[in-house]
C-alpha cells in the first residue's frame, strides 16, 4: 500500500493506517548519546544535516535514497558513531526515526515526519528551504521566495479553535491523515499522507471543498 520503502520498515500493514498515525499505538525506544560533529562531512552527509535541521525528525525509508545503495546501513552508521540520534517508534509500525537531538513527544515526532514528508517530496521537483515553527503548526516551506506555513492535523484534532491564530496567513498547506471538510480562515489547500506517500505530486493535494486540484500550487 505504501511502497516497498516503507513496507520494509512494517510489524505488519494496517488498512489505511498511515506510518504518521497516533492510531499506532507508537512508544520510543532510544538510547541517549552525546552528539558529535562530523567533522569532514560527505555532500550526502551535509544534505541529510541540512534536511534533519530544517525537519526535525525524518523515517529512515524517508532519506535512505540519499545514497546509492545501502542507505539504511549508513544512516545506522551515522547514528552508531553518534552523529545523529536513531530512535525506534514501535506499534503497529516499526519506524527507524533519525534527528540532531533525543526525541521524547510521539505526536511531535509524527507530525514532523509528515511535515518531513511533504518537503522531500517538493523538493523533488523544485528548489526549496524548509525550517520548523512553534505549534500550532510545524513549519514552513520556502520556494523561490514565496513561503507556505504547514499545519499538520493528525486524527482526533480539530483546527477550528486555531481560527484566531491561523487568521491573517496569506495562504497554508494542511497535511491530514484522511481527507475532511476543513473550516479554515485563510486560503489552504490540503494533502493527506496517503497522497504524499502513493501519488505523483501534481496529484496529491486538494482545494478547499476537498476536490482534487492539479494546479501548480507553488506558483
Amino acid at each position: 500500500m505504501w511502497g516497498e520503502a516503507v513496507q520494509e520498515n512494517l510489524v505488519s500493514l494496517p488498512e489505511k493506517i498511515s506510518p504518521f498515525s497516533v492510531l499506532n499505538n507508537y512508544r520510543i525506544i532510544q538510547r541517549t548519546k552525546k552528539i558529535r560533529e562530523i567533522l569532514s562531512p560527505t555532500p550526502r552527509e551535509i544534505i541529510l544535516l541540512n534536511i534533519l535541521k530544517s525537519c526535525g525528525s525524518v523515517a529512515g525509508f524517508q532519506v535512505e535514497g540519499l545514497w546509492s545503495n545501502k542507505g539504511r546501513e549508513k544512516l545506522k552508521k551515522l547514528a552508531f558513531g553518534g552523529f545523529i540520534v536513531l530512535s525506534k517508534l514501535e506499534g503497529e509500525y516499526k519506524l527507524n526515526v533519525y534527528s540532531l537531538s533525543p526525541q521524547k513527544d510521539v505526536s511531535t515526532v509524527l507530525k514532523q515526519l509528515a511535515f518531513a514528508q511533504l518537503y522531500m517530496r517538493i523538493r523533488e521537483h523544485f528548489p526549496c528551504g524548509a525550517s520548523l515553527l512553534p505549534p500550532p503548526l510545524t513549519g514552513v516551506i520556502n520556494i523561490r521566495g514565496k513561503i507556505f506555513p504547514v499545519l499538520v492535523v493528525r486524527r482526533g484534532e480539530d483546527p477550528a479553535c486555531l481560527y484566531g491564530y491561523l487568521k491573517g496567513l496569506p495562504r497554508l498547506l494542511v497535511i491530514a491523515e484522511e481527507l475532511v471538510k476543513l473550516d479554515l480562515p485563510v486560503p489552504f489547500r490540503v494533502t493527506t499522507d496517503g497522497d504524499l506517500l502513493e501519488k505523483p505530486l501534481r496529484y496529491a493535494f486538494y482545494d478547499e471543498n476537498g476536490r482534487p486540484d492539479e494546479a501548480n500550487i507553488f506558483k
